[in-house]
Formats: structure tokens, C-alpha cells, sequence
């Protein structure tokens, strides 16, 4: 199981701990509440990423600016945003995060603008495309709200949502860490084999969970079943973004009494949440 616990972030400025004040009227009817400065950044308070483009897993700083915000009679100020990142399809790669502003300012903070700071960390598999944040602030003395958003594009492996259960892009490679598949997947008995493809199409459950499987078959060129392995791999998670597909990938060793021949390699991959099945072959050849 794969949870993410964001803790909302909180600026205290110096000064004395914040009380409720009383407000000026005429103040708060001048100010005009505004958001502006979002800048999305690969650490705190660094340059806008612009053509960088994080991949799946990484972190993302975010931070924006308010003004026009309430001044008490007693320079107290009271602010509250929030930030949330969405991603290509719309859907919210983490909850809502909170970040709080309450401090009272000195005389020489007449220029003091509250930067609102936070972060997302991408998922661990995540769609590329482009990333929305959506932000706000309130504040809390004037009961005014003000919102924004900004973008920022992800880099990763694209995979087009399917609406069925599907094994997708199985090949066969040298290497584990190859990302280029063989042509022609020709190996000699004794050889690793090497094997990765994608599972799309599953449902999700309550909590957005995952429960699904795949079994591996070898059959013969006759058809005749060489090996079988049942429930080789399983995926069950729970988290609050639902990945969008399953990567597989495991490797074979080939006996060296192995005829020279070709056989089929079988992926029978499980939806135990939406109650499907679905296959997929492929060849490789023995020399």
C-alpha cells in the first residue's frame, strides 16, 4: 500500500502571537485583494522551472504572492491559502494544501508582501503532459478571496487511457535496464530473457485501489504448455491519485537443453476489481 501524507505549511513571521483585531472599515473597502508572482520551481524559492520538465516522482515547489491584504489598527495580519496540482486528465494528484499567514507587522514592513510556499511530489507514476495548479487566499480579517492558477509540464511514458483491460507493448529486451525492445527477440538456450509491458484498463475501487495480477505462460511450438506460472506478479495499492496503468517486467532464464525453435510467450493479466481478463503473445525464437 502506497500512501501520501502532505503536512500543510505554515509561515510565522516575528512579532507577537496573532489575536483577533478590529479592522477599519474605510481599510478594508479600499484594499483590493489580489494573487500574483506563481512560480513553480525544482526547489524553495528558485527560478521558474520554464522548458525543465520533471518527471514522475520528483518534487515541485510552488509559491505565489498576496496583496491588498488587511492591515489591523493593530498591523495584524490574517491569511490563509491553498494550493492544489491537477494533472492532464484533471484529476488531483494530492489533497488541498493549506498555508497559513498570521503575524503582526512593524513599522518598517510597510512593504512586506506574504509569500505563500509549498510543494507536490509527483507521482510515482504519473502521465506527461501539462500540470495545473490551482490557488487562492483569504483573508481572514476582510473575509475577501482572491485565486489564480498556473501550469507546469511533466515529462514521463505516455500510455492513452483504455477502456477495457488491456496488455499493451510487450517486448523483449537484452538487458533489465535496455528501453529499446529486440526487432527480432532471438536468444540462445542458457540466455535471460528479459520482458516488460503495460497493463491499462483496470477499475478502481473505494480509496482508488488496485487489484490485479498477471500470470505468465510459455507454450511450445506445438502449443503445448512449457512453463506456467500463476499470479507471477500482483498489484494492490491504495492512494489518493490512482495510477494510470501497471508496469511489468521479469525475466526468464532459458535451459540449456532448451530445443532450438520458436515459442510464445503468454500474459494473461487480472482485474479482480472490475472482473476482467485480458491476453496477450508474443514470439521469441531459441537458436
Amino acid at each position: 500500500m502506497r500512501t501520501l501524507f502532505f503536512a500543510a505549511s505554515v509561515l510565522l513571521a516575528a512579532g507577537s502571537p496573532f489575536l483577533p483585531a478590529q479592522v477599519l472599515p474605510a481599510q478594508t473597502a479600499a484594499l483590493q485583494l489580489s494573487v500574483s508572482n506563481p512560480i513553480c520551481s525544482q526547489f524553495e524559492d528558485g527560478p521558474p522551472l520554464g522548458s525543465l520538465r520533471p518527471v514522475a516522482g520528483e518534487v515541485v515547489h510552488f509559491s505565489f504572492i498576496a496583496e491588498g491584504y488587511t492591515k489591523s489598527d493593530e498591523r495584524k495580519v490574517d491569511l490563509t491559502g491553498h494550493a492544489q496540482a491537477f494533472d492532464p486528465y484533471g484529476k488531483p494528484i494530492a489533497p488541498v494544501e493549506e498555508i497559513l499567514v498570521a503575524t503582526t507587522l512593524s513599522e518598517e514592513d510597510k512593504n512586506w508582501k506574504p509569500k505563500f510556499r509549498t510543494e507536490f511530489a509527483l507521482p510515482t507514476i504519473a502521465p506527461p503532459g501539462s500540470y495545473t495548479v490551482k490557488f487562492d487566499v483569504t483573508d481572514n480579517q476582510s473575509k475577501k478571496t482572491a485565486s489564480g492558477q498556473t501550469s507546469f509540464d511533466v515529462d514521463g511514458k505516455f500510455l492513452a487511457p483504455s477502456k477495457e483491460l488491456m496488455v499493451r507493448e510487450l517486448n523483449f529486451y537484452r538487458n533489465q535496464d535496455d528501453t529499446t525492445p529486440l526487432i527480432s527477440p532471438v536468444y540462445r538456450a542458457g540466455d535471460m530473457v528479459w520482458v516488460k509491458f503495460f497493463i491499462t484498463g483496470y477499475k478502481v475501487g473505494e480509496q482508488n485501489a488496485i487489484d490485479a495480477s498477471y500470470d505468465v505462460e510459455v507454450l511450445q511450438a506445438d502449443g503445448t504448455s512449457l512453463m506456467k506460472k500463476e499470479d507471477a506478479a500482483m498489484e494492490k495499492s491504495t492512494d489518493y491519485y490512482a495510477q494510470p496503468y501497471i508496469p511489468g517486467i521479469f525475466n526468464l532464464t532459458l535451459k540449456s537443453t532448451m530445443d532450438h525453435n520458436v515459442y510464445t510467450l503468454v500474459i494473461t493479466a487480472h482485474d479482480n476489481v472490475g472482473n476482467q481478463t485480458a491476453v496477450a503473445k508474443s514470439k521469441f525464437q531459441v537458436n
